[in-house]
């Protein structure tokens, strides 16, 4: 069976952060991250990192593919790909081979010229 969405890569247990967590400081690390809790700071990873509804994050982010449900206050750059779901807020600038943004989702911000960017109805609960 094949990993068509983003999600499907999140089946092994993922570090995750909740809601009550405040971390500042940088995040690195080769492993997939779910964040529902507020940092402040940058990070690189290698993996998948999805930001809860409930998320702030106020950096820069780079990860092989980034799933936005919260804000960010800060740059985003994935590797492979960046998803905005209906709820994400961003105000900073976003780059990736590809982008995927929902209807509703909020950006402030330039989107690099490079991108393949598309727009979808979410129609999925999780």
């Amino acid at each position: 069976m094949s990993q068509r969405r983003s999600l499907d890569h999140l089946q092994k247990a993922p570090t995750i952060l909740g809601r009550e967590v405040v971390h500042v400081g940088v995040i690195e690390g080769f492993d997939n991250y779910v964040v529902h809790g507020r940092v402040e700071g940058d990070c690189d990873i290698s993996g998948v990192l999805l930001l809860g509804p409930d998320c702030l994050w106020i950096g820069n982010i780079t990860a092989d593919t980034v799933i936005v449900k919260g804000r960010v206050e800060g740059s985003i750059h994935a590797n492979f790909k960046l998803e905005v779901r209906p709820s994400a807020r961003i105000k900073g600038d976003i780059s990736s081979p590809l982008i995927a943004v929902a209807e509703g989702a909020v950006l402030q911000g330039r989107v690099s010229p490079d991108s393949i960017i598309t727009s979808f109805i979410e129609r999925r609960t999780h």
